[in-house]
């Protein structure tokens, strides 16, 4: 009787054995999104899963108020699709997305959370955006460096390398970045870069849903962004839709072989963006702008594939909703689909009305700028729903402007071309960025010149936007890796430490000081920010004009002239009539306005008006 006992209890035993191995035969490695929220004013998602031979399974879902619509079958074995319809009233919960194939049963759990009712503030023309480069900013936690399993090392020593920068150091410098007057910030991508080489820089991303561990964790990016909204600081974040990395995850198994566009075929682009707007472009001008590779490590994202556009979508929506960001800068806008990303923004902004979305059109002819710009009227009826593009035309005016022999003409001339844009006061301005020569070596390293640029950039319309450094005057150029080099300070050991105002040289507390005074200023400065702008014609490279907000009524000065100039103010009779003089913001000294005023070589007047 025992024996016959215990073989039933084998037979039981081998059963449960076969049974759950069957089971679990089937492994989804990825869902992508990895949740989503109830609530949206969208109802539909689409799930990507990925997993061991996934075709021709069935899937049900039992799930309130969500609908399973249709199962889309890729042509790799290993991915799937699903389209949901997630009702009104559907509420939070975690349901079960159940799988059942020839090769066995599984079930993967998939969370509606509650979305938050934090709302965004979004970027607007009250902030100055602060851009760094969050792995040569500070070194908040060594021990991330370098992780195990990853393709590169950290090496300081390399200038193309990566050097430790972190999330941690970012939060440690919050303090430093308020004082300064910044009220937003823009990192480069932070999401995972595992590329053998170059990795530091963060635009060829190997997966879309997880901060390289390099930098820290998700759990981290959204401290980052707690941490500056209970300053009154926003998050921007920097996305990629035109590429990847070559080491992304699903280039070893592409779901569809038009996943990415073929290198083959299309080699590399030819970076030329005016084909997007000329009206006479050749279809093969336009593909290989579009379906280009922008490097060889770099495959082009085939965004006419609907799935590729669904998942780029929601990816951006996504990360909005998960860390509560304040806007997106878009790189490398023009590169792709105009189609598709149009029905980006559409997506984002029936989420998130007037959303942040700042498209990287790096073109210096404001024409061509202007065919990206918010609500632009193009004669083909395209209008990107971007609602604000990278100045490129502003920014290389500053250049000619301000450098040796330089002439603030080429600002008030760039300035009277605003009337191709619908809303340019949206536009976002800089002197440099990450991919430019540091401006303070591109007007001859003269911190005179530099605080009267920085004063135009602060007090001209549009949204400023600072490359770190700037306000120490770093000054590398050539190699992006040299530009884009480590903030003095943000490493233990460093022989300076920049943060600290106390360290700076006499020339870098000059430039430092006028910034912060500058920044602080415009801060509180609804006419800086809001403003109207009247300008008038520059004589003696002295160019003046007024920002007016109500009642507020900023006068500024700039001269680049190396001499003194006395400036005759009977010319300004219209925006100064009515006002006896002011504060200069500057000094906090009081100005007396009558028929002329001394100008210094090389400098900037910013007067707070004061009415009789």
């Amino acid at each position: 009787m025992k024996l016959k006992t215990r073989g039933v209890r084998i037979v039981v035993v081998i059963g449960l054995i076969m049974f759950f191995g069957n089971v679990f035969a089937q492994k989804v490695s990825r869902v992508e999104p990895p949740n989503w929220w109830a609530g949206m004013n969208n109802p539909n998602l689409q799930i990507m899963l990925y997993g061991e031979n996934l075709k021709g399974a069935s899937v049900t879902i039992d799930a309130e108020g969500v609908d399973l619509v249709r199962i889309n079958e890729a042509e790799s074995p290993n991915y799937m699709f699903l389209d949901l319809k997630i009702g009104k009233e559907a509420p939070s919960q975690t349901f079960d997305i159940k799988i059942k194939s020839k090769s066995g049963k599984m079930k993967v759990s998939y969370e509606l959370k509650t979305r938050s009712e934090k709302t965004s503030e979004t970027v607007d023309a009250s902030d100055v955006v602060y851009l760094l480069t969050p792995d040569r900013f500070a070194n908040g936690d060594p021990s991330n460096d370098t992780v195990k399993g990853m393709k590169e090392v950290a090496d300081r020593s390399f200038r193309g390398g990566r050097h430790g920068g972190d999330l941690t150091g970012v939060l440690s410098k919050l303090d430093y970045l308020d004082d300064l007057g910044i009220t937003a910030i823009w990192l480069n991508p932070v999401v995972e870069n595992d590329m053998p080489k170059y990795s530091y820089h963060g635009y060829a991303i190997t997966d879309y849903y997880k901060v390289d561990p390099r930098y820290g964790s998700n759990e981290q990016y959204v401290e980052l962004a707690n941490e500056l909204h209970a300053r009154d600081m926003k998050l921007v974040i920097d996305l990629v839709f035109n590429h990847c990395g070559l080491s992304h995850w699903w280039m070893v198994d592409m779901p569809y072989s038009d996943w990415v566009h073929d290198h083959d075929t299309y080699g590399n682009s030819n970076y030329q963006l005016a084909v997007e707007s000329d009206p006479y472009s050749s279809t093969s001008d336009l593909n290989k702008m579009e379906k280009g590779w922008f490097v060889p490590t770099m495959p082009d994202l085939n965004q006419d594939n609907p799935m590729m556009a669904n998942y780029l979508i929601q990816n951006s929506i996504w990360w909005i909703e998960y860390a509560h960001l304040d806007g997106i800068r878009m790189d490398t806008h023009p590169y792709n689909s105009k189609e598709v990303m149009k029905q980006w923004t559409e997506r984002v902004h029936e989420e998130y009305p007037g959303f942040y979305l700042l498209g990287e059109t790096w073109v210096g002819d404001p024409a061509l700028e202007a065919y990206w710009a918010p609500k632009a009227t193009n004669p083909n009826g395209f209008e990107s729903g971007l609602t604000s593009i990278t100045d490129f035309p502003i920014c290389y005016a500053m250049h000619n402007a301000f450098k040796e022999d330089g002439d603030v003409w080429r600002l008030y001339e760039t300035l009277g071309k605003d009337f191709l844009y619908k809303e340019p006061m949206t536009n976002t301005i800089f002197p440099d960025n990450h991919d430019m020569d540091r401006f303070y070596h591109t007007i001859g390293n003269d911190v005179n010149r530099f605080n009267t640029a920085m004063t135009f950039t602060m007090t001209t319309r549009g949204i400023p936007q600072l490359f770190y450094g700037t306000e120490i005057l770093m000054e590398k150029f050539g190699d992006h890796g040299d530009l884009r080099e480590d903030f003095p300070g943000g490493w233990e050991g460093d022989s300076q430490n920049a943060f600290d105002f106390e360290e700076l040289t006499e020339t870098q507390r000059i430039a430092f000081d006028h910034l912060r005074k500058l920044l602080n200023y415009r801060k509180e400065s609804k006419a800086l920010q809001y403003g109207t702008l009247k300008h008038f014609m520059p004589n003696d490279n002295v160019y003046v004009y007024n920002r007016m907000y109500e009642d507020e009524n900023v006068l500024v000065i700039l001269s680049n002239n190396d001499a003194e100039v006395e400036l005759d103010l009977v010319r300004f009779k219209e925006i100064l009539e009515g006002y006896e003089g002011g504060l200069n913001v500057m000094t906090g000294e009081s100005v007396i306005l009558k028929d002329s005023l001394l100008v210094a070589p090389e400098s900037s007047l910013i007067i707070e008006l004061s009415k009789k």
